[in-house]
Parts: structure tokens; sequence; C-alpha cells
């Protein structure tokens, strides 16, 4: 039965007939429940009128729905509608490998560059084999045919394991449909002449080796551009099958010899002398085209003249612009004397699946087992296990905690007591076999931590006395801190277990600063160019890999690689923040892809419910007005630009109102001027939230940090620095151009600060403790109790809000006389998942409403292949 444009079969809605199959008519269909578009393949009437062939069907049909891998298309599941039986498919677009052989045609050696195409395409069929034949399912069925090629390269191996699951095993010898691929009584096609398997074209039972059989039948027509057994008749061609080789002659001359090696093993007569595991083929596929068939490339000299951290290596623009590339290869006309160009891409596989943010990931010993730490749905830092043939993960039996770093020989390091935040804290350094038991605690104040190759040494990142070190091995410090207040990051013992490589920060907390690598003398090798956003590095064989960002700081959407001679390139960038956890001995990496983005919640006067006031990717909160009707924001993400953007958005959610350029720094009482940091400016901007002049607060040959409005709105106080000096608070006068110091030089201001209500006091947190400082002058005090290790969120009529190192979303009340602290909130968005952190907190004077920023990070581990 046809079915026409605008038939329904359930929530499916026909659009078109895009074609026939074996199993039937296929459509292209909406489904009007998802909003997606599928292809919809009706089942013969004489299937679906048979129960136990149906019912067989659909058992397989069960199975073959969990199958989840990037290379096969997704079976959605079966949709009975009057007489009508239909597979609900995945809608794969491009043409299908048959149409690019055609288009290619045999008259001539397939070329250095058509040879790495054929192989790139084989190694994406040999995973979806692979990924199949584990879970027990056989196609029965590859061919070109079956084989489609998206407009973004990847390789979609269509109809697995129907044929089966049609007719089942009720293909006995002699049949018709398993040796002649005539129709069955049901009106289906068992196989292919051409590349049915010998035992599959005698009618003997099938395993896996047919679809090892068949995956050389396609291999082959795409080197040789012919068919290795196809005849002009059926029985020609299963006489082929039976007695004949191939043509060995029509492969090109260029091939690898152990391509050719690995053709013979698949197209065996015999299935016990067959290759036996489509896995092996994997390893001959990454055979490269020999050297002598690549012609050389001549860099020009625009080239030589590109600065050696944006230098981008052949490969790396290939893989970067294959996308493009692909999309214009397979159109119509898109085609090189005649024959289509199929880039070679790298494979990106998804490892997880639930929604939170990843920290770590390594591989197991085995290389195949991935460990990693992770805070899913919610949840504290635990450590998972996967595989990449399983969409699952599984818990491991430890306490919460950070997976560091695993050993040769089988041992995990962990951070404990790290679990509770979604960024990287400093913990206690554990060891702990992988087969199981206590882990047995090393060491306090431990970031990071890289086992040596033989599995005997920790190379780790600690803190000491509020400062950041180098040890390799642990307790020998071999690197500190070239500049005060620095630190180092992921830190990875080199393969020859001689030298430590890392990121040297500016600050202990900062994303920028360089690659450097420290011998076990402590010789120190700082690489020259600086780079932004740097999260992720492991050495790849003698290279040192790491992501950062390339054009724009924001975003860590680079992979880079430099040697021990300081030689950078750059391999691939890739979409979105992406960090390189670890890299396998045979290329393989372990690369987590995080989707960044800020949020500002406020509880307004009179709400009883945060509300969300979130504007583009990356809100900064700087204020509230003090009736709490107002925030004052920077959009510092993508949306706002390379400059920044200033915003300002009533509390009752109406939309933004973009200020001008920069960061927004505060609000004045009445809402009508917002104190903003321009780009290249000498001094603040003051600008009008309406209709009126900018203003300017001239810096006064200070370094500002950070401003507060005084109530009396004319005065500013600012935290500010000059040159050679500590930070301190100083009282700017907008109308006069005046800067008196408040605070005394002999204490450090950090960035936590705060200005009483009504503009008498600053709270300034020091290392002394809470110190309050008179702003018209007078003497200081301490406020009893605190450590100064406590942050401040500001002050309100009750007294000032703080929050504990290890607790920074319980706010506490502490009274500035007394020193005696209440829990004043708990501030967390509602829905805690990817939450890494709550940035910036200020409350209005009266305590009754507030507006704090937040950070979130959602992310997905893959596994990556084919990037060099």
């Amino acid at each position: 039965m046809a079915l026409t444009e605008g038939t329904r079969l359930g929530s499916y809605v026909i659009a078109a007939r895009i074609g026939a199959g074996g199993m039937g008519e296929v459509y292209r269909a909406r489904d009007t429940r998802l909003g997606r578009d599928v292809a919809i393949k009706t089942l013969p009437h004489a299937l679906t009128t048979d129960p136990e062939r149906l019912a067989r069907l659909e058992r397989e049909a069960r199975m073959l729905g969990a199958l989840n891998h990037p290379n096969i298309a997704t079976l959605h599941g079966i949709e009975d509608h009057g007489e009508i039986r239909a597979l609900i498919m995945e809608l794969v677009a491009g043409p299908t490998l048959e149409e690019l052989i055609a288009r290619r045609g045999s008259s001539a050696p397939a070329t250095a560059t058509e040879i790495a195409d054929a192989l790139t395409i084989a190694r994406q069929i040999a995973d979806a084999l692979d990924a199949a034949h584990q879970k027990n399912i056989i196609h029965r069925d590859l061919k070109p045919a079956n084989v489609k090629i998206t407009p973004d390269g990847v390789v979609k191996v269509l109809d697995f394991g129907l044929a089966k699951a049609a007719l089942g095993d009720s293909a006995g010898p002699g049949s018709d449909a398993a040796t002649t691929a005539a129709l069955s009584s049901a009106g289906l096609i068992v196989g292919t002449v051409g590349y049915m398997s010998p035992e599959q074209a005698r009618g003997q039972d099938v395993d896996k080796r047919a679809d090892i059989w068949a995956f050389g039948c396609v291999l082959y027509e795409m080197l040789a551009g012919r068919s290795a057994f196809s005849r002009g008749t059926v029985s020609d061609s299963i006489a082929a099958v039976l007695n004949s080789e191939p043509d060995w002659q029509a492969l090109p001359p260029g091939l690898s010899p152990n391509i050719r090696r690995l053709l013979e093993r698949c197209l065996e007569k015999s299935p016990k002398r067959r290759l036996r595991d489509i896995g092996d083929a994997r390893h001959e596929l990454e055979d490269p085209v020999p050297a002598a068939a690549t012609p050389p490339v001549e860099q020009s000299s625009a080239a030589s003249a590109v600065p050696p951290a944006r230098r981008v290596s052949r490969r790396g623009m290939l893989i970067g612009g294959a996308l493009g590339l692909l999309g214009l290869g397979f159109g119509a006309g898109a085609l090189v004397g005649g024959r289509p160009r199929v880039a070679t891409l790298p494979s990106f596989r998804r490892l997880t699946f639930r929604r939170g943010m990843i920290r770590t990931a390594r591989f197991g010993p085995d290389y195949k087992t991935i460990y990693y730490g992770a805070l899913w749905d919610g949840d504290i830092c635990r450590v998972y296990t996967v595989r990449p043939e399983s969409p699952e993960s599984a818990p491991v039996t430890l306490p919460p905690a950070t997976p560091l770093a695993i050993s040769s020989s089988g041992e995990l390091a962990l951070a404990l007591g790290t679990h509770m935040r979604g960024i990287m804290t400093y913990g206690t350094l554990a060891r702990v076999p992988l087969a199981g038991g206590a882990p047995r605690e090393l060491l306090e104040e431990v970031k990071y931590a890289d086992w040596s190759p033989d599995g005997r040494e920790l190379a780790v990142v600690r803190r000491v006395k509020g400062r950041e070190q180098l040890e390799f091995p642990m307790g020998t410090v071999i690197a500190e801190p070239a500049t005060p207040g620095g630190g180092f990051s992921f830190p990875r013992v080199s393969p020859r277990g001689d030298s430590v490589a890392c990121f040297e920060l500016g600050a202990a907390s900062a994303l920028n600063g360089h690659v450097v690598l420290v011998d076990r003398s402590g010789a120190r090798t700082t690489f020259p160019s600086r780079y932004f956003n740097v999260f992720g590095l492991a050495w790849n064989r003698d290279e040192i890999w790491f992501t950062a960002a390339d054009e724009l700081p924001l975003f860590r959407n680079a992979v880079y690689a430099v040697t021990r001679s300081g030689e950078p390139r750059l391999v691939s960038r890739v979409p979105g923040n992406a960090t390189l956890h670890d890299v396998a001995p045979d290329g393989r990496l372990l690369i987590a892809r995080t989707d960044d983005r800020g949020g500002i919640s406020v509880l307004a006067p009179g709400d009883t419910q945060e509300r969300d006031l979130a504007w583009l990717d990356g809100p900064s909160l700087a204020d509230i007005s003090r009736d709490g009707s107002l925030v004052l924001f920077s959009e510092t993400g993508v949306g706002g630009g390379a400059q920044a953007s200033v915003y300002l958005r009533k509390t009752d959610g109406s939309p933004a109102v973009r200020l001008g350029d920069g960061r927004a720094v505060a609000l004045s009482p009445d809402g009508q001027w917002a104190i903003a940091d321009g780009p290249g400016q000498s001094g603040y901007d003051v600008l009008p939230t309406g209709a009126g002049q900018p203003r300017r607060l001239e810096r006064q040959g200070l370094t500002i940090f950070g401003a507060k409005w005084l109530p009396d709105g004319q005065r500013v106080v600012a935290r500010a620095q000059e040159s050679d000096r500590h930070a301190r608070l100083y009282l700017f006068d907008l109308d006069r151009g005046t800067a008196d110091a408040i605070t005394p030089e002999n204490i450090s201001i950090g960035a936590s600060w705060a200005v009483s209500p009504d503009g008498t006091m600053a709270a300034v947190v020091s290392e002394r403790g809470l110190n309050l400082h008179p702003i018209g002058g007078g003497p200081t005090r301490l406020v009893p109790g605190l450590t100064g290790r406590e942050r401040l969120y500001g002050w309100i009529r009750d007294g000032v809000l703080v929050s504990e190192p290890q607790a920074v979303s319980q706010v506490l009340r502490v009274d500035p006389l007394t020193g005696r602290r209440q829990v004043w909130k708990e501030i967390q968005p509602r829905d805690p998942t990817g939450i890494m952190t709550v940035t910036f907190l200020v409350p209005t004077p009266d305590g009754r409403a507030y507006a704090y920023s937040w950070h979130r990070a959602l992310s997905d581990l893959y596994l990556v292949e084919g990037l060099r």
C-alpha cells in the first residue's frame, strides 16, 4: 500500500516517498511529537500477516534499537497503524557509498588522496560492525548501497541486522533467499550477490565472519572502483564468490602492503581462515599512505610569516576545513578530475550522556576502560568508569573524590575532599588500587597529580603556606611560580620519565599562561607563546598537546602541540570549550566538550522565589539598586563581544538595556548612573542609565580594581593601587576629582570588601581577618572570630555577610561588634546541575532583596581518533 503526502501513522506525518528497499517502500516523515524528520520503511504485507516472523522481527528490532553508535543509523521503533507496519528509522542525509563509487568510475587507479579517503570510510564501517558484533548482531547485507556519507563526513551504516531479523534462520541450505538473493516468500531479500560470503551463498550457518567478508568486498570496491565478485548474472556472481579470486591487479599500485593483506584475510573462502574479528582491521586501516605517493608541500613566505602559536599544520587545515570540504565534495558537480573527494576526518565518539560537569578523565592501564570524575545531575563528584562500546557509565566503589591519575600498575591517585564544588580545588592526595580497597592518604593541599611511566612516583601541584609548588617526585620541589601568586596546572610526566610538562599560570586560579617543561633537576624551559583559557594537557608521544583559546580568549576551541624544542603548531579547532584530558599510546584522545554559561538569580522585594535574569551567555553581576528594582551586570561571553557590554535590567524580568562597552562596576543609589570600566580608558566611565551625558571618574594615577557608591551619590569608594605598593581603599569625589586613601598602607586589601549601608565604614578582608575602617577617618578595629579566609559578600543593616572557604553557597550574617554569626541564606540556583561556583552576591541595604551570579558547566566526554 503506497502512502501519500499527509498520511498520518501515529505521531508521524508522511512528507514524501524517497525510495524503495528490501524491506519495502521508504518515506520521509515528520515526527510531530519530537519535532524531527525520520525515515519510515513500510513492511511487506506477507511479513505482517505471519505472526511468528513478525514476532521475531519485533524481538530483533528491540535489540537493534539498543545499538547506539555514531556510525550506525538508529532504529527508533516499529509503528502499527491498521494494516500497515512500519520501521521508524533515523533519516540520514547524503549520498550512498554506491553512488560515490559510481561517480568516481574505474578509468584510472585510485590516487593517494582517494586511498586515504577510502581507508577513512572503511575505519568508520569497521567501527560500526565492531559495535554491532559485540552485541551479537550481524548485518548480513552489508554493501555500498547500505552505507551513507553525511554532509559532514560521518559514515552511517543502514539496515543493520534487518535482513536477519526479517527471515531469521529459516533460510536453510538450498533456499533461494540464502543462495540467490531472490525474494523469499515474504518478499524479503536476505543478501546481495556479489557481497554474500561463500557460506551464506551455500545456505550454511552465518556468523559475524560473513560481515567481515562483505566488508572486504566493500573495501576492495572503494579501492579498485569495481566489484570483487559481481558478474553479469546471479549464477555467475555466485560462482565467482565460491570459486574465483578478485582481480588483485586492479588495486592501486600505491596501496600499502598491509592493506592488501587485510583484504586477502577478509576475502578468504573458508571462514576458519578468514579474519575473525573486525576490530583487528582497525589497526591495519590506520596505516598511512606511503610518503612517496604524497607530493611535497611547499611553505610560502606568507605562511612562514604567521606567528608560531597561530601557524596551522597542513593536517590541521584539512581537519579544520573538512566539514566544508565534505559538503562541497559530495555536492553535484563538485568533483576533481571526475572523482569525488572525501576529506580525512577525525572521529568523535561520545562516551557520556548524563547532565553535569566532568572534572578529569584518564585511560585505564588497558587503554580501553576510561575512568573519569563527574558531578552528575546535581550530585557531588564521584569516580565513574565507561568503555567505548557501551553508553552506560558505572560508578566505582570509592569515597566521593576527584580522580587525578592512573598508573601503569593499576593504581588510582585521588583528591579527597574536593567533591563539593565544580572547580578544581585543593584536597588530600590518596592512592588506591583499581582492583579495590580503601584509599591511603598521602599528602594534603594537593590540586593536581600524575604518575611516572613506571607507576612508582607521583608529580604533584600542591599549596604550601599559601603558595603553589611543583614537586617531582612527591616531596621534591622542582619549580615555584615565577610571579607572586602564580600557580601550575595539569602536570604530566613525560613518557621518558625525565621531566614534567604543565601550565604555569599568572595566578593560581587563572586560565592564562605558558607551557613549561621542568626536568628532575629543576631546569625549566618556558615556551614563549602565552595562551588564554588554558585547561587540559597531556603528552602525545614526544609532543606536548594541550587545549587553549585560539582567536577569542573566551573559548577554548583549539588543540595545540609543541615539541620539546619549542616548535608549536595548531592541530585542530574544535567546537565549544574543549578540554584535553588524556592521550593513549595509539593517539586516541579523551576530550571533554563543555557548554559554559553564566546566570544571574534575583530575589526581588516581595517575591518568595528567585527569578533567573540571565540575558546572553556570560552575564556577570555588578550591583543591585538600593530598592531592589534594578540589576547592573556585564555580558562577558561571546554575546557581549570582544570588549564586553554593560547592561541594566529590571528585576521584574523586563528586557535588558545595553548601556555601552566595557565591564559594569557599580550602580548609583538613585539608579541614574552606572560606573563602567571601558576598554582602553584612562579612567572609569560614569554612564547615564537614561537620558544624559557620560561623566568620568579619573584614575588619579592609580590602577582601580573596583568601586562602590556612597549613599550621597557623589562619592565613590574604590579599591586601587599605586605602582609597587599594596592595594588600598580610596575615596573618590566625582565633583572635585580627588582621591584620598581610606585604609592604611601596611594592610593589603584583597578583592573582598564592602561598605556599610550608611556609608560611614568600610569592611575589608585581609590576612589579619575582617577589618573595619571609618571612611571619614579614625582608628580601625578587627571583627572578632574571623580568620581572614572568609569571603565578604556585602554589608546589610543586620550585619556583614560572609561565607566560609569550603561552603560558599552558605551565607553567614556576622555581627560586626561581637563577631557572632548565624546562617542568613543558602545561595544556590534552583537547578544545581553543573553549577561550578557562585561568583558574586549583592544584597540591598535592608537585606530583603539580593542578586547573585553563578557559572554552570555541562560536559560531554568524547573519544577522539584521527587527530595528528
